[in-house]
């Protein structure tokens, strides 16, 4: 019988059973004497199948194969050689890799039963795959031998779109998987999940007891971790230098938060995350936020990626280093002070241990050196010589330069100095040094900070210049606590003096008035927190420009008269002028200038107090108003009480009436004056509020009487409240109206008349003032100051207006006032 083969590379060849490899031949006979069926030989049907179609022997090598299995494999197998399936990869439907030796085919020919139920992707060398239904079923010959098996493949491909668009999206996961900025781990914990049920079903109910019990069965948690792939960031962070590096065991969380991962497990959650610390392969801890999410019902698959924020946790912890020297200098403690440096330096540079050597005076005056350690135990330093006079240490002693090796072996002057030439016995190893000097403002010598390392090359460029700074801090700290030093040995004669000045800087800080000082030209030295208020000004803005940023330019002429009084050693005492603030305006102010004298009495400058006035100024504004009111009142009482009298007698036929008459006006006009006297502190002139009506009958009770033509005054039209806020100005309104008809107007005529109209015009009262009957009206070309004083009051409280109509008939006057500002309390 022949048969068609396909060779290794491809070529179709005819060959009989014979020349089949000796392996294969009495296989594939049987098989095809069992498949056979009718005229045509069995190979010829399996060929022509649509379906893939392949058999092997019984050891699993492929015997024959057709092209439809090829196309679905997208690879052509060698017969004879390939083994239980002709596909290049393949895997269970959720992407867990598939071993050829564990196919359905491979179980088949273990079992030699059929085997059911399997759904398989093959995946192409070109990335695709296709999902398939394998058909596996043994073949045994006429003596029921077993000699292999058949497989049929149903392409499902079609049914598995939606799982096709998954894979896609799988490699685009894997490309984000390769390519992220993070450190990725795909692991399999499902051989962990299993351990944890079992502890469940042995009736553990708290893991983490258990655990801290158990230290054992957390260390069989971590070996039963499988590490599936790792991406290159992740080998690049962890300083490997290939891959298989991280594979396996290497797990880069602690065991604090691999035991967090578990128990995230054990409750049911799915994602887990952390701030923690890590060491690469190198040992080089770094500060990474770190996070797995589980996927799968086993967790299966575990997701974990790792950021490194050593970057961001270094700046933190400099600000906090930072935070605690400052807080550290505040103190008066020197030595709290220095051992704060050396601790916040040796972290901020990574050193294994650092050291602060400084020099202090006793309250002899005599010098001697102290230090601080850090990173390492005090004993180990006890008994070994102070290092002021090796050659490695001199430089920074003599504060020459600052040293930073990465191998201080190397280094030249290393090893120089007796006795120990080099690192003495017991001495911590140093490889990597890194020292810097601690130099006064005034360039003295305090100290040297020294750290060391036992690894090269670990002081950065970042930590020297960091060191650099802080040195600065520490010399400043102890420049202030020797200054302390000092002061205390001298408290005893200057103490009244000390207090004396903390009195008046407390003074001058909280003064309400503006204090500056300025050198003999003038330029501003210091600057107190009143005039920032006064001048608009910061100390930063005023500090170190000229006094004349303050005064105007008609003034300057002023200051060049105080320097030179200044200069001559006489004070300016309360020189009132104007200055200008920030914004440009213009402030009237009181100045007192004082000369300041060094300790030798040579004039150094001068001392400025300015007062703000403004308040002063306008209150007595104010005062001149308001006694150029009162005397305009006085002035229209005797003429209105002269007024009534004149109006009373004219009437009156007895001395009896005309002092009754002339006394209940006079009672009325008082009535009425109250009213228009403003409220002072807070007393109330009324009870409450008023209807308008009430109070335009009480303003104008005085003049009230007949005529031969009626009443002398008629109030018609709306009433409305007048609340108490708005019965003073609008009775000092009326009442100037009131006092100049009575003065030059128809309240001075026997036949005169006043007509007061009021209208509600919905927003607002219209009032019309109307006086017939009266002396001939002459429109006055000025306003008098009642009249000035009503306007004002009308326009500034009320919002309203005035206007005058010069009727020869007689005066006619129209007030429109908001009615909101009538009523508003």
């Amino acid at each position: 019988m022949e048969i068609e083969m396909k060779t290794g590379n491809g070529h179709t060849v005819d060959r009989d059973m014979q020349s089949l490899p000796t392996n294969a031949p009495k296989a594939l006979s049987e098989q095809c004497q069992l498949l056979g069926t009718g005229d045509y030989p069995a190979e010829e049907i399996l060929k022509a199948l649509p379906v893939a179609v392949y058999t092997t022997d019984a050891d699993g090598r492929i015997t024959f194969f057709n092209e439809a299995a090829v196309s679905l494999w997208g690879v052509r197998p060698e017969l004879g050689k390939t083994e239980f399936c002709g596909s290049w990869k393949l895997y269970w439907p959720d992407g867990t890799p598939l071993p050829h030796d564990e196919c359905p085919m491979a179980l088949t020919l273990q079992q030699r039963l059929p085997v059911r139920g399997y759904q398989v992707l093959a995946e192409r060398p070109d990335g695709t795959r296709v999902a398939f239904i394998p058909y596996p079923t043994p073949l045994f010959d006429r003596t029921g031998a077993f000699v292999g098996a058949v497989n049929l493949l149903m392409d499902i491909s079609e049914l598995k779109a939606p799982e096709q668009r998954n894979h896609e999206s799988g490699t685009k996961f894997r490309s984000l998987f390769e390519n992220v900025g993070a450190a990725v781990w795909e692991r399999d914990f499902l051989r962990v999940v299993d351990l944890l049920d079992s502890l469940q079903a042995e009736g553990v109910k708290d893991l983490r007891s258990h655990l801290a019990a158990h230290p054992d069965v957390l260390q069989e948690a971590i070996t039963r971790v499988r590490i599936l792939d790792v991406n290159p960031f992740a080998v690049e962070l962890f300083e490997a230098t290939r891959k298989e590096e991280l594979l396996r065991s290497f797990l880069p969380e602690t065991s604090a938060i691999f035991l967090e991962e578990l128990v995230t497990i054990w409750e049911g959650g799915r994602r887990f995350g952390s701030d923690t610390v890590v060491r690469t392969l190198s040992g080089r801890r770094i500060d990474v936020v770190f996070t797995i999410v589980f996927d799968g019902p086993g967790c299966e698959r575990a997701y974990v990626s790792i950021l490194d924020i050593s970057k961001r946790k270094v700046s933190d912890r400099r600000l906090e280093a930072v935070d605690k020297i400052a807080k550290a200098i505040a103190s008066k403690n020197l030595d709290h002070i220095v051992q704060t440096v050396t601790d916040a330096a040796t972290e901020l540079t990574g050193a294994k241990f650092g050291a602060f050597f400084y020099n202090r005076t006793d309250p002899d005056g005599e010098r001697y050196t102290r230090y601080t350690l850090s990173g390492g135990p005090r004993a180990a330093f006890e008994n070994f010589q102070l290092p002021r006079n090796t050659a490695v240490f001199d430089p920074t002693f003599r504060g020459l330069s600052v040293v930073r090796s990465a191998d201080i072996r190397a280094d030249p002057r290393y090893g120089k100095s007796a006795p120990y030439y080099g690192i003495p016995k017991g001495h911590p190893p140093v490889v990597s040094y890194l020292a810097v000097p601690v130099i006064s403002h005034s360039g003295e010598v305090h100290g040297g900070l020294f750290f060391g390392h036992d690894q090269p090359d670990v002081f950065t460029t970042e930590a020297e210049e960091t060191v650099i700074s802080i040195a600065t801090h520490a010399a400043v700290a102890i420049d202030n606590a020797q200054l302390f030093k000092a002061a205390e040995r001298e408290v005893s004669e200057r103490l009244q003096a000390d207090r004396a000045a903390q009195q008046l800087a407390a003074i001058v800080e909280s003064s309400e008035d503006a204090i500056l000082s300025m050198d003999p030209n003038g330029v501003i030295a210091s600057w107190n927190a009143g005039a920032v208020r006064l001048y608009g000004y910061t100390a930063e803005e005023a500090i170190g420009r000229p006094v004349t940023l303050l005064i105007p330019e008609d003034h300057l002429g002023e200051e060049h008269h105080i320097l030179a009084q200044i200069r001559a050693g006489d004070p300016v005492d309360h020189f009132e002028t104007v200055r200008r603030r920030k914004d440009g305006t213009l402030i009237p102010v009181s100045l007192r200038i004082s000369p300041i004298r060094d300790n030798g009495g040579v004039i150094i400058g001068a001392s400025k107090i300015a007062r703000d006035i403004s308040e002063r100024k306008q209150a007595e504004q104010q005062k001149d108003l308001l006694i150029r009111e009162m005397a305009h009142r006085m002035k229209n009482l005797f003429t209105v009480s002269s007024s009534v009298v004149t109006l009373s007698a004219r009437s009156a036929s007895s001395a009896d009436e005309l002092a009754t008459a002339v006394g209940a006006r006079l009672a009325s006009l008082a009535r009425a004056h109250a009213l228009t006297l403003p409220r002072l502190g807070g007393a109330e002139t009324g009870e409450g509020s008023a209807t308008l009506q009430e109070l335009l009958g009480t303003l104008l009770s005085p003049y009230a009487g007949e005529t031969d033509q009626g009443n002398r005054v008629t109030i018609r039209g709306c009433d409305l409240s007048v609340s108490r806020s708005a019965i003073t100005g609008l009775a000092l309104v009326v009442h100037e109206l009131a006092t100049n008809a009575a003065k030059y107007g128809a309240l001075s005529a026997d036949s005169g008349r006043l007509d007061i109209e009021c209208t509600d015009r919905g927003e607002t009262l219209e009032l019309v003032w109307t006086e017939r009957g009266g002396p001939a009206v002459v429109k006055t070309e000025t306003e008098g100051f009642g009249t000035k004083l009503g306007k004002l009051t009308l326009e500034k409280q009320f919002r309203g207006e005035i206007n005058r109509i010069w009727d020869p008939e007689g005066l006619v006057v129209r007030l429109i006032v908001p009615k909101d500002r009538l009523q508003q309390e």
